[in-house]
């Protein structure tokens, strides 16, 4: 739950440093509109994965917006970027890969053994058949 209140979080801080409202206007007071769009995207499909139950592909999303985010830390107004960079490493850290337990499957029965047929106790008499005279 946790992870789905982080990815919140960064979502709501990228969205709302989108600043630039014009198509083509320098985006000094925000995040750019398209970095913002990219990493909500991002951060939707790591809340998706993290409430679906697979953290190892939770961790995965995260990390590689991590890497999206400090690779792009040039193009963000400085005062941005500590919280930016502080809230993607925060969520990449909180996820902790489980892999699925994988479903038990059931031990085939176990064949009980004739001891007895295996030990088979032949007369004296040589042909098996009792061994009586005739």
């Amino acid at each position: 739950m946790r992870v789905l209140l982080a990815a919140a979080l960064l979502v709501m801080v990228a969205a709302g440093c989108g600043g630039a409202s014009g198509p083509q206007r320098p985006a000094f007071r925000g995040v750019p509109r398209v970095l913002a769009h990219d990493w909500e995207g991002q951060a939707s499909a790591i809340a998706a994965a993290a409430s679906a139950g697979d953290s190892c592909h939770a961790l995965q999303l995260a990390k590689s917006l991590r890497a999206d985010v400090v690779g792009s830390k040039d193009r963000l107004p400085a005062r941005l970027r500590p919280p930016l960079l502080t809230g993607v490493s925060a969520l990449a850290n909180r996820i902790t890969c489980t892999p699925p337990v994988p479903e038990k499957q059931p031990k085939p029965p176990h064949e009980k053994h004739d001891h007895h047929r295996h030990h088979e106790h032949h007369g004296h008499g040589g042909d098996g058949k009792g061994g009586g005279k005739d």
